[in-house]
């Protein structure tokens, strides 16, 4: 490997104030309403997670020293609820108070499905020698641009100034820097911002298994390049924690490391927790389900938790569509009350 130097990042007056940027952090709305629901930023109450959630907080501490980086993982399938149960994490109030600063990143999807992989490959052989290689540098260009999607988003979520990031990219004589030179200065850049500080960054929806991402816990080396991993763009020492939210387990293992650090996220069982987050999501949308008879509301929530699945998501999106059926119905019977008062 190389030998590491301090990469570049522009003595302009805007990148010498980089690291005095605003932190991001979760909004500060979250509370308990005495029956084991928390209330996340957007005010939508998170039901059926109290065991998730206490489970992550012992996962939050189990660390040898209070100054040990930790990386852990979420891992479900698609509507489970991995994004609403880590942002319902950030928002206690115990971590709030323990992490700053908190920052949310929404990662890139590259990963394709299996029909997109096997067009690739059809398209892949037709091609000939000259357009296959053309075909990987195309691949490569895209992976970088990636990277770098992921570690300026970073730096935006910190509160960096958009102009600051783009200078990154340029060197002092204004020559632009090459990928590796680039990536090299963004992860620097990004070691500044949280050097020396309790930072929590969430990792949101996780793709890709790069060697870039594995080991987050990994610690730049002299013998090291600052651009071969993120991780290097993470200092550790100040109990800096990182959340990987994932479908892939084996692309959150890579990541995190021993299972231990991994909690696996499974659809709802209890069908009142499924039943809670329908009729909030009506609720929400100012309309009203009027079920009064006691067999009819037990029907419903068996209906619901059939259709549903345990998934918090199809229950929420269940309830948005009977928000706009109540809402059309409501229409609909004002109209016909006005047509049938203007006939008399």
């Amino acid at each position: 490997m190389a030998s590491q130097e301090t990469p570049e990042v522009s003595n302009t007056k805007e990148s010498s104030e980089m690291t005095k940027g605003p932190h991001q952090v979760a909004p500060d709305h979250s509370q308990h309403d005495g029956q084991g629901k928390i209330s996340t930023s957007s005010g939508l109450k998170v039901h059926g997670f109290e065991n998730e959630m206490i489970s992550l907080e012992k996962m939050l501490k189990r660390r040898q020293s209070e100054d040990e980086f930790k990386a852990i993982a979420i891992v479900g399938g698609l509507g489970v609820g991995k994004s609403t149960l880590c942002r319902a994490l950030l928002n206690k109030n115990e971590v709030k108070t323990s992490f700053l600063p908190r920052i949310w990143v929404r990662m890139p999807k590259i990963e394709k499905s299996e029909a997109e992989k096997s067009e690739a490959e059809k398209i892949k052989a037709e091609k000939s020698d000259a357009e296959k290689i053309q075909a990987e540098k195309s691949d490569a260009e895209k992976i970088q641009a990636e990277k770098e999607a992921v570690v300026k988003r970073m730096l935006e979520c910190l509160g960096v100034d958009e102009k600051i990031i783009q200078s990154i990219s340029v060197k002092d004589d204004r020559r632009a820097l090459d990928d590796k030179e680039r990536l090299n200065a963004l992860l620097y850049a990004l070691y500044l911002q949280l050097n020396g500080k309790k930072y929590l960054i969430v990792l949101d929806n996780v793709w890709n298994g790069d060697d870039w991402y594995r080991d987050l816990s990994a610690a730049i080396n002299r013998s090291y390049d600052w651009n071969e991993r993120l991780a290097y763009g993470l200092p550790k020492g100040n109990g800096g924690t990182v959340i990987v939210t994932s479908r892939n387990k084996e692309v959150a293992k890579m990541m995190v490391g021993k299972e231990e650090n991994i909690h696996d996220l499974l659809p709802l069982w209890n069908q009142e927790s499924c039943w809670s987050i329908f009729t909030d999501t009506v609720e929400r949308e100012n309309q009203v389900l009027n079920l009064k008879d006691e067999e009819d509301l037990k029907n419903a929530k068996k209906d619901l938790f059939k259709k549903c699945g345990g998934l918090p998501l199809a229950a929420k999106m269940m309830g948005k569509t009977m928000a706009e059926k109540i809402k059309k119905d409501e229409e609909e019977a004002a109209k016909q009350e006005a047509l049938k008062t203007g006939k008399h």
